[in-house]
């Protein structure tokens, strides 16, 4: 199991505001990254014969179109696009341009961990160094041979889930690791109550995800739950079950880093209010 980023601590309430001021866009690296696919698309190109182009492409995707919207207009220049699609939205950005925008906005704000969405990011730059690189309208033989193998990369990826690169676990303030948790969260977690033999089932606080360091990060971070392998997805999944310690997570992400999804924070909301209904004078708390 990986060890928990370094973590820096703050010293007054007015050093927290600061640090909260300057770590919260650490909650959109974590949502973009769990919601982000990456691709280098070849298509044909009609004013050159039997030519074609490359594209780079990176693709948000989620049911809150609201959320797509607030991120494309405070951190890209509002340049990305976004359409419909079944059961949500893509907020896309294709072209050398767009693309850079995401490049930067994720140099400004790294992934704390995610060394698969990492290595999607890594590919992108490569893609853009070769992309930019063309002196000529026409390809050479050798600019061809890489673009092609990122594409043969990408797709390789895909398939292996064998990181490229690694996150740096350089010192990390613990206030920017939870805006970054709680992103995360919002695209890939759940939360409510599922069957365990009683009438009202037991509250649960989960995600699963192949980023296996991010799964171990929400472990070390929250210090409570359990980590169990599910292989036949090649998924590592962190779960809360206990009811004390599911309303310490949904403390954490309701109220100091907090949850924008309105779906979550709608069920998150919910949960905690039937958890404590249900405690009895004298439960923990």
């Amino acid at each position: 199991m990986s060890q928990l980023p370094n973590i820096t601590e703050n010293a007054s309430n007015a050093d927290n505001q600061q640090e909260t001021l300057k770590y919260h866009p650490f909650y959109w690296t974590g949502f973009c990254g769990g919601e982000m696919s990456c691709s280098l698309i070849k298509a044909s190109n009609p004013q050159v014969k039997n030519g074609f182009r490359f594209y780079p492409d990176v693709t948000i995707s989620n049911a809150d179109k609201n959320l797509l919207s607030e991120f494309n207009q405070n951190f890209v220049k509002n340049l990305g696009i976004i359409s419909p699609i079944k059961g949500g939205f893509n907020l896309k950005f294709r072209g050398k341009r767009k693309v850079k925008l995401i490049l930067n906005f994720f140099e400004k704000y790294p992934l704390i961990a995610g060394h698969l969405t990492l290595s999607k990011l890594f590919l992108m730059k490569q893609s853009l160094m070769v992309l930019e690189s063309r002196k000529t309208r026409s390809w050479t033989k050798e600019k061809k041979q890489q673009l092609e193998l990122i594409r043969a990369k990408f797709v390789h990826l895909k398939q292996t889930n064998q990181p490229l690169v690694k996150a740096k676990h350089n010192k990390n303030s613990k206030i920017a690791i939870g805006y970054f948790l709680s992103g995360m969260f919002d695209a890939e977690g759940s939360v409510g109550f599922k069957k365990n033999g009683s009438k009202k089932g037991q509250p649960f606080f989960a995600i699963a995800m192949k980023e296996r360091d991010i799964i171990n990060l929400f472990y070390l971070f929250l210090k409570v739950g359990h980590l169990h392998e599910r292989p036949y997805e090649s998924m590592l999944h962190f779960e809360i079950g206990a009811k004390s310690e599911v309303l310490l997570a949904l403390d954490i992400f309701l109220n100091q880093y907090p949850s924008r999804l309105r779906k979550m924070r709608r069920r998150m909301l919910v949960l905690q209010q039937r958890i404590l209904n249900d405690y009895t004078p004298g439960s923990p708390q």
